[in-house]
């Protein structure tokens, strides 16, 4: 049954929650900026391996862990009235290998570089699959917790204040990788990761998760499996809105070799990797902002078209870049993207999703991507080997372009004008 709460107290735990949710999203956000998918890993890999299909692998592992696990996840939780001690379970996984590869890399990087990368890779494997599992279970309690005209707020107030940490974290990478030799450097990154991200942990537990406003029990798996393709069949624009993010994975190939390409092609050093995260994370402070700006007036779906044109923009740099600076640009442009996706695209799910059928809706287009966000990376890595950077760059944009034209046709309710101006959020939160 749905149960009431009255005005002061909904209230008081609408406040509480956007709190602890925010220094959840910082905490998290600024250990991952250590370990930034974009920087730091591919050039860890790279420390330890010539392969490009081994640093593709990265991608691979995180996006497939990451996405098919939210629908199984999702099975799981959504006929459950509360979300929370799911996560409480599970999230250990995501945070504790971070610890297990610190110290791995400080072991065994120079003496057995293939051991260190074996280690990490199923450490990583690990931390992905348990994200995944909590992810639609973190979701659907942002969406019982903060109102639909106010997650607009949260998601640009949370990427904003994460990409604030992410500045200094950045600079705190830079001065690893250029004070400490190899393999010092990463273990700094991957245990400053693993004690923020412990942070993290520890206030998820002050979460005070609403009820969910269902009462139907669990489908049994062969229920749940069966009404999959009816969701697809019934609601055309939730089915265009994943074709795009199924295109758009091969046009996100480049983004995972950038760092690479510009070590390769450059000889960039540990102390560009630390600027390209410090970049990289900084326009995401400007760009929270501007896309808050745009969400407020155009709605989530413009932000992500405007964030996929900065994607293919970064793309079209990075093949005519003819020197190191250019990367200045291509990493301030995928900020720019991944801020677009970090502010608009769950809000976007939330909209589209029926409440009693949303964390279905989110884990079943994050399932369907993931093996096509799978296979890109290594596509990718394959290209770059067999065909060269150039060729494979090309290959990325023409499917950038493609998803941006496909999400150009989503359609979406008008939206709502009701946030308050950001003088205002400041002192009301």
């Amino acid at each position: 049954m749905l149960k009431t709460v009255g005005n002061s107290a909904l209230d008081k735990r609408y406040r509480r929650n956007f709190l602890v949710f925010i220094i959840d999203w910082a905490a998290y956000g600024t250990a991952m900026n250590f370990v930034s998918v974009t920087t730091v890993l591919p050039a860890f890999v790279s420390s330890l391996t010539d392969s490009k299909i081994a640093v593709g692998l990265i991608s691979t592992i995180s996006v497939l862990g990451w996405n098919f696990f939210q629908l199984v996840s999702a099975g799981i939780i959504e006929g459950r009235e509360y979300k929370k001690p799911f996560i409480l379970r599970v999230t250990p996984g995501e945070r504790i290998p971070w610890l297990v590869i610190s110290i791995s890399s400080l072991i065994f990087a120079t003496e057995n570089p293939l051991l260190a990368l074996l280690i990490f890779y199923a450490s990583y494997a690990v931390v992905s699959i348990s994200s995944g599992l909590c992810t639609t279970a973190w979701l659907d309690i942002i969406a019982k917790s903060i109102p639909e005209n106010k997650r607009g707020v949260f998601f640009s107030t949370a990427n904003m204040i994460g990409a604030i940490l992410g500045v200094i974290s950045g600079s705190i990478v830079a001065f690893y990788m250029s004070s400490f030799k190899h393999p010092l450097n990463y273990f700094m990154c991957f245990l400053t990761a693993f004690i923020f991200i412990s942070i993290s942990w520890i206030d998820i537990n002050f979460i005070e998760e609403p009820p969910s406003n269902t009462s139907a029990p669990p489908n049994s798996f062969k229920e749940y499996v069966r009404k999959l393709p009816r969701i697809l069949k019934s609601d055309k624009n939730y089915l265009l809105y994943t074709i795009s993010g199924v295109v758009g994975a091969f046009g996100g190939i480049a983004s995972s070799f950038y760092t690479v390409y510009a070590i390769d092609r450059f000889k960039a050093g540990d102390f560009d990797v630390g600027l390209f995260t410090f970049i990289f994370v900084g326009t995401q402070i400007v760009t929270s902002i501007l896309w808050r700006l745009v969400q407020e007036k155009h709605g989530h779906k413009t932000v992500l078209v405007l964030g996929g044109i900065a994607g293919a923009s970064a793309i079209v740099v990075s093949i005519i870049a003819n020197s190191l600076n250019y990367f200045l640009i291509v990493f301030a442009l995928a900020g720019a993207s991944l801020s677009s996706f970090m502010v608009s695209n769950f809000p976007l799910l939330m909209e589209m999703s029926p409440e009693d059928e949303r964390p279905t809706y989110i884990g079943l287009g994050s399932a369907l991507k993931s093996p096509f966000l799978a296979i890109a990376p290594l596509i990718g890595g394959f290209m770059i080997e067999k065909y060269g950077y150039f060729t494979t760059f090309i290959t990325s944009l023409f499917f950038a372009i493609v998803s941006i034209v496909i999400l150009a046709e989503v359609r979406t309710r008008p939206t709502r004008i009701e946030i308050p101006t950001q003088e205002r959020l400041i002192k009301r939160f």
